[in-house]
């Protein structure tokens, strides 16, 4: 039975036709004619992941780099490949459908290499007022916000729920993340709880807010 025939069945079984079923009924079939397969969620997520390498990469070529905010070049180097696992695996699984749960445990995977970033830090200041970080946050905050943007358009496809939102966005500041966790000099954990965590936390507040303006084309789960 093709989906137009299925579509024909359920209209007859909810009273026939209707003014209102029959041109929800030519909706439908228009929808199906356009469209006989849906994408693969994944399809999806990984266009997100490209756009998030190449902004990292991007950025990371245009700054200098820095060895001063480690103890050593082997915890540097673990930290940095620990944010890519998480924006590699957050940026297509955010899209994932099923339960709320993994997404969370996503979450906790981007506390973890938050903390663990922070935990690993040298202490070094390199001088300079507190506010000058601000420059990492702005940094950070251009590299995701075209990521963050792709995000909130796909969000509209399906009927995203928070976890959806915060998880795309996490995927998506991680690229800045990345790129300042090998280019950035200050290793005081004020600075980059601050200037490099905190910016994703804002993006992800901002994503949502604009999300809940923005009428969804899908209400599909």
């Amino acid at each position: 039975m093709t989906p137009e025939q299925k579509l024909e069945n359920a209209v007859r079984n909810v009273g026939g036709a209707s003014k209102d079923m029959s041109a929800l009924a030519a909706a439908a079939r228009a929808e199906l004619s356009a469209n006989p397969k849906a994408r693969a969620w994944w399809v999806d997520g990984l266009m997100v992941l490209g756009l998030n390498v190449v902004m990292g990469i991007t950025a990371a070529k245009m700054a200098e780099w820095n060895d001063e905010q480690h103890h050593s070049a082997m915890t540097k180097y673990a930290i940095g490949i620990a944010w890519f696992v998480f924006m590699a695996l957050a940026s297509v699984l955010w899209l994932k459908p099923g339960s709320a749960k993994q997404r969370w445990a996503l979450g906790v995977g981007f506390i973890a290499v938050s903390f663990a970033t922070i935990g690993a830090l040298s202490g070094f200041d390199p001088g300079g007022a507190f506010m000058d970080g601000v420059w990492c946050a702005i940094a950070e905050c251009k590299v995701a916000i075209i990521p963050v943007a792709l995000v909130v358009a796909l969000s509209t496809r399906f009927a995203a729920q928070t976890s959806h939102l915060l998880i795309g966005t996490f995927a998506a500041a991680s690229g800045g993340a990345v790129a300042l966790h090998f280019h950035c000099p200050n290793g005081t954990a004020s600075h980059v709880l601050v200037f490099h965590v905190l910016p994703a936390l804002v993006l992800a507040a901002l994503a949502i807010a604009v999300r809940a303006m923005w009428k969804p084309k899908s209400f599909v789960p």
